[in-house]
């Protein structure tokens, strides 16, 4: 298996964001239970650091804003210039635009700052990852990476592709939103605004309703950002721990079926997502030599079969690989609920439910 590195080839910010965290790290030292297990103290912790990142990434969207906003409002040297275009006259904003658009590079940097100064805290709360571990220059890459919101297709080292079946409009539809859901919103909320208040609304009014918009999503892409941090430090510790719960025999009498699961769960997620990555790729750890790569849509009745006791041990590896990534979609529930009524399905929605509650809140897998 190949493993995740820094390269000379890594863009600036993936640079300094690799030696930041390294120097910044390396005082933590391995202890018997990291990476996925916290105390009361740590989760009060971790709550703090949480409200106090969403609010200066806000802060800093709001800031951003106004200053876009008010030098349009109260300088002449920003008002919209006229541009002739085959005889017709039209009003462009251009000097405004220009400026808007390199303004958005100082807000970027301060909020991987922020973003960064948080994942490193994530990193300190769970004491994880300790430089002792051979994986330690991987999950710093990983880290940073996440701090920076790069995009993660580490599944498709695997051959996984979780958009294999979904028709062409529908991804672009999916990609399109994820990319330009702040500004969607931000057109929306104004076109709300303008429906209320009619055509006698003030532009700079207009223009101000924008402020809290993307203060918002500036927060939430905070959110994310740790969110995303944490869940690459809990899924592979966790995964060790969960796959140390199968016997060899055990996992070798489903090897022929479980490419076909994997790529199940990869394909209800419709994501490239690293938790469910760190699972896959602990499994084919435990099966060397096993190929996950599949270029077809998966269907259940291809995973499960008459022998109860190999169903046992896929729907406990479907079940761990849907609540890996510590969400639960409609539609995994809706299976979850179907298959907990066959008699030889380990588990209830509820269980699954609440075993996913205590894994998201740092107190491991235990019960499972």
């Amino acid at each position: 298996m190949d493993k995740i590195e820094t390269t000379s080839n890594d863009s600036l910010p993936v640079r300094i964001g690799n030696r930041y965290l390294t120097k910044n790290l390396s005082h933590i030292k391995p202890i018997e239970i990291s990476g996925h297990i916290l105390t009361k103290e740590e989760k009060e912790k971790l709550k703090k650091l949480k409200r106090k990142t969403y609010f200066l990434s806000a802060l800093t969207g709001a800031v951003f804003v106004l200053l876009v906003i008010l030098p349009f409002h109260f300088s002449d040297f920003f008002k919209a210039q006229q541009i002739s275009i085959m005889g017709y006259r039209l009003d462009f904003e251009v000097y405004n635009s220009v400026y808007a658009i390199i303004m958005v590079f100082p807000e970027i940097w301060i909020l991987n700052v922020l973003n960064m100064r948080a994942v490193k805290q994530i990193c300190e709360i769970y004491q994880y990852p300790p430089p002792e571990h051979d994986d330690y220059k991987e999950q710093i890459q990983l880290l940073t990476e996440a701090g920076l919101e790069i995009s993660d297709k580490h599944m498709l080292t695997l051959g996984i592709n979780p958009y294999v079946g979904l028709p062409k409009i529908s991804y672009w539809l999916l990609f399109l939103f994820t990319k330009l859901e702040s500004l969607l919103s931000n057109l929306v909320i104004k076109l709300i605004v303008r429906r209320i208040l009619g055509r006698y609304a003030l532009r700079i009014f207009m223009d101000l309703v924008g402020v809290p918009v993307y203060a918002f999503w500036d927060a939430w892409a905070s959110h994310k950002v740790m969110k995303e941090a944490k869940i690459r430090l809990v899924s592979t510790a966790a995964s060790k721990q969960f796959l140390r719960g199968f016997s060899t025999a055990e996992l070798e009498s489903v090897r022929s079926k479980i490419p076909s699961l994997v790529n199940y769960i990869a394909q209800e997620k419709r994501a490239y997502n690293f938790a469910l990555y760190a699972f896959m790729k602990e499994v084919s750890i435990k099966l060397p030599g096993i190929t996950l790569k599949m270029n077809e849509k998966v269907h259940l009745d291809r995973i499960f079969g008459n022998n109860d006791a190999e169903n046992y041990v896929l729907a406990r590896l479907l079940i761990f690989g849907f609540i890996v990534d510590g969400t639960l979609s409609v539609k995994e529930r809706l299976l979850l609920y179907k298959l907990g009524r066959e008699e030889w399905f380990p588990l209830q929605l509820h269980d699954v439910e609440r075993i996913m509650k205590e894994y998201v809140y740092g107190e491991g897998l235990e019960s499972f």
